[in-house]
């Protein structure tokens, strides 16, 4: 029930269910005294995602069977699994997100019968990236923000130990998590970091941890600074480190038109990108469009992008056409008041 008295309908019920469990495994993976924070991370993190996507069907198809396998008499109704529930929000399966949620679901289905007393970097990296595009989408498709609800530092994840004594290379943590675990974590970091460079290093499959922390006036030599106030005071301050566009947004718009062709094998041309863009007012969206300072410099485009037009043709085969239409009727709209 809400608090004012009023039922929740199947959807905003699932959403919640979602909330709790993703709040909930952020808990138990900040509790360094909790043996098993790891696994218990990983499924209540995988059924939080499940959940979502399971409220972001219904929204999308508008009735509450779209997440019921068809039922068979005698037998007990069930809702898709998380796998099922992938393929129907991410059919692209090298959507980045897509393959963020994959990993981590490995991660579980694989660690059950393990005891993984300390967490690799890499797999700190891979669930940072999962907690923060989880608050991402929540926000993007039912307008929720965590930050309205729980401190936004809650959804850091402490690390327990220096970056140099957490990497799956340093014998005493293969000591400390014993020949089965560490078996397993080494081949498992090295596909991470393999497919995190397969992905060009994109942030919403693994974001590194690389700080370095000095005290020092100047702040370029920090990601973060401490520097002395007045009195001697110690004030904090977060010194943001520039990413290359050259990897985050790596295509200029003729290789864009390549790339979707290819990845989602259509025949699109630049006017459609131009389209697009002027639709979905792309080029105000940083995770999907760069231009540098320079004069001339070319417009870049990301990977994310590419994701998000394969999403939406995911959903409407007739995506590409309707854009058109809806650009047309922008441009006549525009000259008619000019």
């Amino acid at each position: 029930m809400r608090p004012n008295g009023i039922e929740f309908d199947l959807k905003s019920r699932i959403l919640e269910k979602s909330i709790e469990a993703y709040v909930l495994a952020l808990e138990t993976i900040n509790r360094l005294t909790i043996q098993y924070r790891l696994e218990t991370f990983c499924f209540l993190f995988c059924n939080a995602w499940e959940l979502l996507l399971k409220a972001k069907i219904i929204d999308d198809n508008g009735k509450d069977e779209s997440i019921f396998y068809q039922q068979q008499r005698g037998q007990t109704k069930r809702t898709h699994s998380l796998g099922k529930c992938l393929n129907s929000v991410f059919p692209n399966q090298k959507h980045v997100v897509r393959r963020n949620i994959t990993r981590i679901e490995e991660l579980r289905d694989e660690s059950v019968h393990l005891v993984i007393s300390r967490i690799p970097r890499d797999v700190i990296c891979l669930l940072q990236a999962g907690v923060v595009n989880y608050n991402k989408h929540l926000n993007q498709w039912f307008g929720e923000s965590l930050s309205n609800r729980f401190p936004v530092g809650m959804m850091s994840i402490v690390f327990d130990m220096s970056p140099e004594q957490s990497d799956m290379g340093d014998s005493r943590l293969q000591q400390q998590l014993g020949p089965e675990a560490a078996s397993f974590l080494m081949e498992y970091c090295d596909k991470i970091r393999q497919e995190f460079d397969q992905l060009q290093q994109a942030p919403e499959f693994s974001i590194p941890i690389e700080y370095r922390l000095v005290l020092t006036k100047r702040q370029d030599d920090a990601d973060i600074s401490l520097t002395s106030g007045p009195r001697g005071a110690v004030s904090a301050q977060v010194v943001e480190t520039p990413r290359d566009p050259g990897r985050t947004h790596p295509f200029r718009q003729g290789e864009l038109v390549l790339e979707v062709n290819t990845v989602l094998q259509t025949d699109i041309n630049v006017y459609d990108i131009q389209c697009i863009d002027r639709v979905y007012k792309i080029k105000s969206k940083r995770e999907f469009y760069f231009q540098g300072m320079v004069k001339g410099s070319p417009g870049q485009y990301s990977h994310q992008y590419v994701d998000w037009i394969a999403d939406r043709l995911g959903q409407d085969d007739s995506f590409f056409t309707k854009t058109r239409v809806k650009a047309r009727e922008i441009k006549k709209t525009r000259l008619s008041l000019t």
